[in-house]
């Protein structure tokens, strides 16, 4: 039998929504998809219930009605029978049989049928028109039958004794006389149809799905990867396979399923954790080498790859976010975190992913995938570069599959790496939303970093000067010391106090880092006087590192350079060897110099392969670029050779013809970025050659033709195709010997002239040429004069964390605050061939640990993640630290109530800054963490104002880790309402922030609030106390809350509380 594990009993579709609980029908087919997934378990077949249709045209429609107008059809109707309408039912838009298949034995059926009145005002009316009988039978056996029933006639109630019946069907018997003019008004209601069963549970026909239903994926693990050319779906099952033993704890169960390749060796191991409250699983993969000798190619890495299966009815929905991007992706704006919403019709896809190696630096990586009234939402837990895609088929199933991006690599001896985690919650009934709720509360209870007392993190106010003194730059012990005694003194006492960048040693500016020692001039005794004085006062202390970024020049370079990682450019930003004529942003290429290494890649995304061996030794080098087209995987692939020998490998998603360049610049291009030193031998072929040639190229005795054919013997002549090349720039051509014989010459470059040559390969093609360099390039601007400290070489890690640990203790630091650099570039450049995505691994891996290890050493201790503003969050950072300043789009007020909007969805506490105590910026500002950068030196800061409004906020930042609810649709216009409700099932209370922005015109607007019990009456109070609206639950959530604001751009926030 096939486990159909996302059904659920009936019951949960009959639940309400006030409580978001989870149902123990959830936490069962979590369970059953388990036993399924990880241990291939067959389980029983198990619906519900469900419907079988036959209709001679047109849909059923379940707990509606529809009607047309011309061509256009409008619904969402209640059903209706002549005057009377009704809540829950099928309409059947054509006559024809329902097959209703129950879940158990059942008593007995009742409903009200009737032609259904909603056309009656549609262009061709059907008033008085229809003529339709209904049937109710069980097997051969007729059990009731209507008279003739046509529109404007009150239902006809049916009460029929089933007697133990599992199935039953409906027929709904179209006559002649109901089709008039080929245009049929035989549409009919089976109104408040519901069975009874022997249990007495009851079942409303219109929940029940429609078959065939949604299968079951593969009995097989929820994970896939390629090992020696072949898919793990064709042979994990003959591995040797053992399950450890469970560890469990409070709230979870753990346990780790291991394979072995009994032909190599090669473990890969599976650590999976269940929730055992809520119906949450989450894995990662480990794979691991414990023999002496180099593992077969792993790739195609899918730590999540499943497939789902919809009913016959409805449509995939995927419930997504932006990110928040780092400023080198776009500048952040009032759309981070800007929920989306995708429809996933038959053979559509949808692809999601990280940029530049920071994971929220695109879209965020949390999803919800909803289909059928349920759904499972899905974490990918990696503060790397990630991807995901949602395949559609063209009936009615998704392929979804998400993991690291661009992985292929050996393991050596010894060696083991490990995959993103992935979370995955199953959800069913309510809507998307009360899953959302769901999956906050999962965030709370388990994920939030809490310290040693089990504290989660408190809802707090920090304060800063840095807006004053540009960042910290300006920060000496006295004016900090100032700043905190004039917001104490003024009867503001916030709970931590922030020191952000530019508190350290560096030159010329505060971004030049590399060394965290306090700065001599502005804190001669460090920072510890001030952490002392404001413990004293009780405040505690934040300060700003980025210990991943060394800048060339500073202390950590002098002195540790064997950890840092060169490679943070990419290969346009570097000195022309072979160059496209306009770099970045546009479908060319080019092979150039980063420092003193080659770098090879294409535009439009960028990628890019940086070589290892250094070239500035004073001899001649081959540098040799190839581009191959894989068309059946749809990606490109870029490799550097040097010398003959193959130096690095990129993938690229740009198969697209390189070819919005007519030229290439040899030594320099038209953006200068010229080279220092001597090339020689410049080749182009229109094939991507292989290593067999490349290693013959290299020595001389490749008989391949290139397509052009630079010497440079005295001249700039194209021996091969006759295009000669063209001086940029300026200068007279400067000749000196060659790489060959005696005779051979070659040209000598200083930046200030280059050679135009054409670009006429655009697709498979070789790039080739002789380099010689004294010394290396100067360094590509912005982040090629960066470093990045190596967190994958584990004693490299142990250092920076001794290193960091020493300061946190003796400067007397409560929050550790930790700022990044995109990686992506530095981890390609520096990955070994047959090594693609391993420097990503292990940093990964040993950023996680030093986290990990600062917060065991400092229990107490908190940390706060930034990277750019947000890039950062997902699920194995946010266990660990908390985003305080959530993207660098700050201040704004529209765009800090989309931002809040947003992010409330997925990521329960957060923060940014409030810079003003005027109301309406105050409270569009409003988070679980603010950072208040207010000038108190003035005279004429309103001290008063500040206070009354912390005040305030405290009461209304506790609710924030209760339920969320969007009261109004995501909108960046000005001129529209934004409002929003968080509510405390436990005590039946909560609180809903509106805002009437600067040009809507609606004075007044009514909200339908989530969460209440329907009889109970609630009382609606403003932040002073006055009652502004008495209603019961189900007043508030049918006709709304009402809210007026007679001003634009101002806001309400009303608490409520049930009487």
């Amino acid at each position: 039998m096939r486990l159909l594990a996302y059904l659920l009993s009936l019951n949960i579709l009959l639940l309400s929504a006030v409580a978001v609980e989870p149902t123990s029908s959830e936490i069962q087919v979590m369970d059953n998809w388990i036993r399924a997934s990880f241990y291939g378990e067959e389980l029983e077949f198990e619906h519900g219930g469900y419907l079988e249709v036959k209709l001679e045209h047109g849909p059923l429609l379940k707990n509606m009605a529809t009607t047309k107008v011309y061509h256009k059809q409008l619904g969402d109707l209640p059903l209706k029978i002549n005057r009377k309408t009704y809540d829950h039912g099928l309409y059947l838009s054509s006559a024809g049989e329902i097959r209703v298949v129950l879940p158990a034995p059942a008593s007995g059926f009742e409903a009200v049928y009737g032609v259904d009145s909603n056309r009656v005002t549609s262009f061709y009316s059907n008033a008085n028109r229809g003529a339709v009988i209904g049937v109710v039978s069980a097997g051969s056996k007729e059990l009731y039958r209507t008279p003739v029933m046509r529109e404007g006639m009150a239902g006809h109630r049916i009460d029929v004794a089933l007697e133990g019946a599992s199935s039953f069907t409906l027929t709904s018997v179209g006559l002649p006389e109901g089709v008039i003019e080929r245009v049929d008004f035989n549409q009919s209601d089976w109104a408040d149809a519901q069975v009874e069963l022997m249990d007495g549970q009851k079942i409303r026909l219109g929940n029940l799905p429609v078959a065939p239903l949604g299968t079951a994926p593969p009995m097989s693990p929820p994970f896939s990867f390629s090992y020696g050319g072949k898919n793990s779906r064709d042979f994990l099952a003959s591995w040797d396979k053992k399950w450890s033993t469970a560890v469990t704890t409070k709230s979870t169960v753990e346990k780790v399923l291991s394979y072995t390749d009994p032909k190599t060796g090669i473990v890969v191991e599976c650590s999976l954790t269940v929730n055992r409250k809520l119906p949450v699983a989450e894995w990662v993969l480990v794979f691991r080498n414990p023999t002496d000798h180099r593992t077969e190619i792993l790739e195609n890495v899918l730590p999540l790859d499943l497939a789902v299966e919809r009913d016959n009815e409805g449509e995939f929905t995927l419930h997504h976010s932006n990110g928040s991007p780092h400023s080198l992706v776009r500048m952040s704006d009032e759309t981070d975190y800007a929920p989306r919403r995708t429809v996933l019709g038959p053979e559509s896809s949808k692809q999601l992913g990280s940029l530049i190696g920071l994971p929220a630096s695109n879209d965020l990586p949390f999803f919800n995938l909803e289909w059928n009234s349920r759904g499972s939402i899905f974490a990918i837990g990696w503060p790397g570069q990630w991807e995901a895609s949602f395949v559609r088929d063209a009936g009615r199933a998704l392929q979804l599959q998400a993991g690291q991006q661009n992985v292929r690599f050996e393991l050596l001896p010894g060696e083991e790496v490990r995959t993103p985690r992935i979370a995955m919650l199953m959800w069913a009934g309510g809507d998307w939303l009360r899953a959302q709720n769901l999956w906050r509360k999962w965030m709370i209870e388990e994920n939030l970093p809490r310290t040693a007392d089990g504290a989660l993190p408190p809802f707090q106010h920090n304060a800063s000067s840095s807006a004053h003194y540009i960042e910290s730059s300006g920060a000496t012990e006295s004016n900090q010391k100032m700043f905190v005694d004039r917001y104490v003194d003024g009867g503001i006492k916030p709970d931590y106090w922030w020191i952000d960048a530019g508190w350290y040693n560096y030159e010329d500016y505060w971004l030049n880092v590399g060394s965290w020692n306090p700065n001599t001039n502005r804190f001669p005794n460090g920072l510890k006087p001030i952490s002392d004085h404001l413990h004293a006062r009780k405040i505690d202390f934040i300060l700003w590192f980025t210990p991943e970024i060394v800048t060339r020049g500073s202390e950590i370079d002098r002195t540790q350079p064997e950890w840092l990682l060169k490679g943070g450019a990419e290969w346009w930003m570097g000195h022309a060897l072979i160059q496209g004529e306009y770099p970045a942003h546009v479908n060319d290429s080019g092979l150039t110099l980063m420092e003193d290494v080659a770098a090879f890649g294409t535009g439009n995304p960028d990628a890019t392969a940086t070589s290892k061996q250094s070239l500035a030794d004073g001899d001649w080098h081959l540098v040799t670029a190839t581009r191959f087209i894989n068309q059946e995987a749809g990606k490109s692939e870029l490799k550097v050779y040097v010398d003959g020998t193959l130096s690095a490998i990129a993938i690229s998603d740009n198969i697209s013809a390189m070819d919005k360049n007519d030229s290439f610049g040899v030594g320099r291009q038209y953006q200068t970025r010229g080279i220092v030193g001597e090339i020689d031998d410049v080749r182009v072929y229109d094939v991507a050659l292989d290593a067999i040639q490349v290693e013959q190229l290299a020595l001389h005795r490749l008989a391949l033709e290139p397509l052009h054919y630079y010497p440079f013997d005295g001249n700039v002549d194209d021996m091969a195709g006759g295009i000669h090349g063209e001086k940029i720039g300026a200068g007279e051509y400067r000749f000196v010997k060659g790489v060959g014989p005696e005779a051979s010459r070659a040209l000598a470059f200083n930046n200030d002239y280059g050679v135009k040559i054409p670009n006429s390969a655009h697709e498979n093609y070789t790039l080739s040429c002789w380099v010689r360099m004294e010394a290396p390039q100067a360094p590509p601007w912005g982040r090629g004069d960066m470093r990045l400290f190596n967190f994958g070489d584990a004693d490299a890690a142990q250092w920076i964390t001794d290193y960091v640990d020493e300061r946190i203790h003796s400067q007397g630091v409560d929050l550790y605050r930790h700022d990044g650099i995109p990686p992506l570039s530095y981890w390609k450049s520096n990955d070994e061939p047959l090594r693609q995505g391993v420097s990503e691994m292990k940093h990964v891996a040993g950023l996680l640990q030093f986290w990990d290890t600062l917060r065991e050493r400092h229990p107490m201790l908190r940390i706060d993640i930034c990277s750019g503003g947000g890039s950062r969050n997902e699920l194995e950072t946010l266990r660990r630290a908390v985003p305080l300043w959530r993207s660098d789009y700050a201040y704004e007020t529209t765009g800090m109530q989309t931002l809040s909007y947003g992010m409330a969805l997925w990521i329960p506490y957060f923060g940014t800054g409030i810079n003003t105590t005027d109301p309406y910026t105050f409270w569009s500002q409003l988070a679980p963490a603010n950072t208040t950068t207010w000038d108190v030196r003035r005279d004429d800061f309103d001290f008063e104002s500040a206070q009354e409004l912390l005040e305030q906020r405290r009461e209304v930042i506790s609710y924030y880790y209760d339920d969320f609810y969007p009261l109004t649709g995501y909108r960046t216009d000005n001129d529209v309402w934004m409002a929003w409700q968080f509510n405390r099932e436990s005590e039946q209370s909560g609180v809903v922030m509106s805002f009437r922005r600067p040009e809507s015109l609606a004075s007044e607007m009514q909200f339908r609030l989530r969460g209440l019990e329907s009889e109970k009456m609630y009382v609606v109070e403003n932040l002073e106390g006055k009652v502004i609206q008495r209603a019961t639950g189900e007043s508030l959530a049918t006709k709304g809350l009402t809210v007026a604001l007679p001003s634009p751009r101002s806001t309400a926030i009303y608490k409520y509380r049930q009487r």
